[in-house]
């Protein structure tokens, strides 16, 4: 299998041995981990997913979040528009089998991430052979094991959800190889794989049909002219995207994409004052060039990687930016080096062509995605690089040793920091915290962190031991506001923790603040009516401002007039101005809806004792130490005037 010498000793055995050995070993440790993101939006909360078997039918006959949306009041205007409904599919199958087992999904991800990577390399291998059989056996490993190890890759592999990423391409390349087969030997078998596997490239993730383009290119930049056989399999490939569209236009309609006007989901919107408005096309495609250096950055030097490109994760740039009018370059002078190299190193060109046709759906270009960029975006253009690159090594590492303790070397600080990067993944508590860093002014992160962590708060049995992560989520949220004044769930989020800390005044400011920006929501009064409440009775209590705790309590009892404590505090401040008949008033309807209120009979006593009715008085304080004397007494010392 190895005879010792270098990376050429290696036989097709032992180099599939290596290359499953590098998918597999650097995401090893996402076998442990839980479900993230929208894991739950594809698997562990979508209805349709949970039916199983039973569900499959209505999954490819909604868009693909549906099954998660439906029934709880929430929507995404982005997600109107996917439709991906093969890997739910498997979802509802592996759901009816063994349940949402996070061992199981993660297991079942990763064998194909390495069931995927011996098709590269097999796929690659039988691209190459016509033109190049001595050294397509190493160009093509060489690319498989780039392709494998690399970091940009662990969002898709350590992700459950992106299955739709690991479909795509691995049924584009299945079409690829039917179309490749049929070069050799023309039978309709073999074109009708090629077109199912389109089909079901599609049905995985709309971006896949850039394979419509990317196979004819293969064909023809690769296949010499005497076996080139390409009208029937383009027809074959138009054939299979063409089912798709239309089961998508049946399902979602006839309008392909409408750009969302929410800023969350729209990286190309900005303030100008109050409004939202778009942002100026020289701002928009600056930016737009910035990531596409960034993605060949990140590349090359996995750091730093982030699952968050939301807004503003990403400053503007304008297009005449040095870095905007670099990355312009730097990429025009890509496709000028492919088309100038198209007869002398054809496997570059096509290297090229691959990389920039597969990014293009996602670049921002031609179509708002909802985000700055995504490393999952990635995923299938990476391969034309790591083709690039295994043909490059193929040509010198035979001759050059050094070229080969390089290569080895990168193996290895790729499979290190991929490694690293997956254990990121492990849960969204520590996905947040450790991307937080590198997506600080994105809003959407810093409300997730913010949510993770007061949940973790929520879920804890010692509150005063965890308080620490109550106070820890209140800075990402604050800050979330602040990029995003209008961000209603975050000012929801914000205000809950403001009060669960007793910072009553910073809650009620924020309540106010979700009220404005969606006043007809119901679900806020009752957090916003307890927190006027609370923030009376510190007034009262603590900083014996009785003018404004009578006005934070008026404003709490016309909010919900049967919540007793309210009546209680209110009556208690009354009595300490001096009006003592509205003081009982308040006290005795207290009493009346909450008869097992100590307190509330302890401020009558006080109260009765101020008009002078003592027998009264005396009711009032045998009844309120009845039920517990500890809180009579402490009331007790209270000076009646």
């Amino acid at each position: 299998m190895f005879s010792g010498k270098n990376l050429w000793d290696f036989d097709r055995r032992g180099q599939l041995l290596i290359l499953v050995l590098l998918a597999l070993i650097p995401f090893s440790n996402s076998l442990f981990h839980g479900f993230v993101l929208d894991d739950k939006v594809v698997f562990t909360e979508n209805q349709f997913v949970h039916k199983g078997i039973r569900g499959i039918p209505e999954i490819f006959a909604n868009n693909s979040f549906e099954g998660y949306f439906t029934g709880s009041g929430k929507s995404s205007e982005a997600s109107a528009n996917r439709y991906r409904p093969l890997s739910l599919a498997f979802f509802a199958i592996q759901h009816q089998l063994v349940g949402a087992n996070p061992i199981v999904a993660h297991a079942l991800h990763l064998l194909l991430y390495g069931l995927l990577c011996i098709l590269i390399y097999q796929t690659l291998s039988r691209l190459l052979r016509f033109r190049w059989p001595d050294r397509a056996g190493h160009a093509s490993w060489f690319a498989a094991l780039f392709f494998a190890v690399l970091p940009l890759h662990a969002e898709v592999v350590a992700n459950v959800k992106s299955l739709d990423e690991i479909f795509a391409l691995g049924f584009g390349l299945l079409s690829l190889n039917a179309a490749l087969s049929y070069q050799e030997v023309p039978r309709t078998k073999r074109l009708w794989l090629a077109g199912i596997f389109m089909t079901l490239a599609a049905f995985s993730k709309e971006h896949a049909l850039s394979f419509v383009l990317l196979i004819p290119i293969a064909l023809w930049g690769m296949v010499p002219p005497d076996r080139r056989r390409m009208m029937k399999p383009a027809i074959v490939l138009v054939a299979g995207a063409a089912i798709y569209l239309i089961c998508r236009v049946a399902v979602l309609g006839t309008q392909l994409y409408e750009p969302p006007a929410n800023f969350l989901e729209n990286p190309f919107l900005v303030y100008r004052g109050d409004r939202l408005v778009e942002m100026k096309p020289g701002d928009r495609y600056g930016t737009v060039f910035y990531t596409l250096l960034r993605y060949l950055y990140l590349h090359v030097i996995p750091y730093p990687l982030t699952h968050d490109y939301a807004p503003k994760s990403i400053a503007t740039y304008a297009m005449s930016s040095p870095v905007a009018i670099l990355s312009a370059l730097v990429h025009l002078s890509l496709v000028a080096v492919a088309a100038w190299w198209r007869s002398k190193m054809p496997v570059l060109t096509f290297s090229i062509a691959f990389y920039l046709v597969a990014l293009l759906p996602a670049s921002n270009l031609l179509v708002n995605t909802g985000a700055y960029m995504g490393e999952r975006f990635a995923f299938a253009p990476s391969l034309g690089l790591c083709l690039a690159s295994g043909w490059l090594l193929s040509a010198v590492a035979k001759r050059r040793r050094e070229v080969t303790i390089f290569f080895a070397t990168m193996m290895i600080a790729y499979s290190v920091r991929s490694f690293a990067r997956s254990a990121d993944w492990s849960d969204n508590l520590t996905l947040f915290r450790n991307d937080i860093d590198h997506s600080a002014n994105s809003a959407k992160l810093n409300s997730s962190l913010g949510f993770a962590l007061l949940e973790q708060y929520r879920q804890s049995e010692d509150k005063e031991a965890n308080k620490h992560l109550l106070t820890q989520a209140i800075p990402p949220l604050t800050k979330a506001v602040k990029i995003y004044p209008r961000y209603a769930d975050c000012l929801f989020l914000l205000g809950n923790a403001h009060y669960l800390n007793k910072e009553y005044p910073k809650a009620v400011g924020v309540y106010e603040k979700y009220i404005d920006v969606n006043p007809g929501d119901a679900s806020i009064i009752k957090n916003y009516q307890r927190a006027l409440r609370e923030w009376g009775r510190t007034l009262f209590y603590d900083e014996n401002n009785n003018s404004a705790a009578k006005n934070a309590l008026l404003k709490s009892l016309k909010l919900n007039d049967q919540d007793d404590q309210v009546l209680e505090v209110l009556g208690a401040v009354e009595a300490e101005m001096g009006y003592l008949l509205k003081s009982l008033e308040y006290l005795l309807r207290a009493a009346e809806i909450n008869p097992n209120n100590a307190s509330t009979w302890a401020n009558l006593y006080i109260t009765y004792t101020r008009l002078g009715d003592k027998a009264m008085a005396q009711q009032a304080i045998n009844k309120g130490m009845e039920i517990d004397p500890d809180i009579v007494k402490k009331l007790m010392s209270v000076k009646i005037k």
